[in-house]
């Protein structure tokens, strides 16, 4: 069933055979070499903080989150009955709710009495340029506008690290950052 190779032919087998061994032997050296010749920090990648918010909103509230400061979000909720704007902010070294800011926003964006508002809100994030007290704006910005009338606005807080870091709740009102109109054509009903 085999036949025999011709003596050359078997040569030629055996000689390709020993060069891919060869070429095989020296891939393996010269990765070797490149390893041990290579900084031992290797290849890295810059470190990248992802900052995730969400919000959502049903018939009567909306909620959205957002970073206080570095250790810190806050969850903003509004209540469509009433207009209030509320901030609560969770210690992360006591688990407890360590700020509680609120504010009402019926009269920053025009919602007619008697008319049921359409809000939507969203959070971003701001570097504001910060002093060297106690007292700094979070990081955080709430962005709410009323879909009726086009009227938007911006609202913040001043946040105190060292009261968080005491674990001493704290409290305040929302700021009124800035208001616009992102409508400029009156709906009729």
């Amino acid at each position: 069933m085999f036949r025999r190779l011709p003596k050359r032919s078997l040569l030629m087998l055996l000689a390709g055979l020993a060069m891919g061994l060869l070429v095989g032997v020296g891939m393996m050296l010269g990765t070797l070499v490149a390893v041990k010749q290579a900084p031992a920090t290797g290849l890295q990648f810059p470190e990248t903080l992802l900052h995730a918010s969400a919000s959502h909103s049903g018939k009567s509230m909306a909620m959205a989150t957002g970073y206080v400061d570095e250790e810190a979000e806050g969850v903003y909720i509004l209540d469509y009955l009433t207009g209030d704007l509320q901030c609560w902010v969770l210690n992360p070294r006591t688990f407890q709710w360590g700020g509680v800011y609120k504010y009402n926003v019926i009269n920053d964006l025009g919602v007619q009495q008697g008319k049921e508002p359409s809000y939507v809100m969203v959070t971003g994030q701001m570097q504001f340029r910060r002093g060297g007290g106690a007292q700094m704006p979070a990081v955080c910005v709430v962005y709410v506008a009323d879909a009726n009338t086009g009227n938007f606005a911006a609202y913040g807080m001043l946040w105190d690290r060292t009261m968080a870091a005491g674990g001493r709740p704290q409290q305040g009102s929302l700021n009124l950052l800035g208001t616009g109109k992102a409508r400029t054509l009156e709906i009729r009903e």
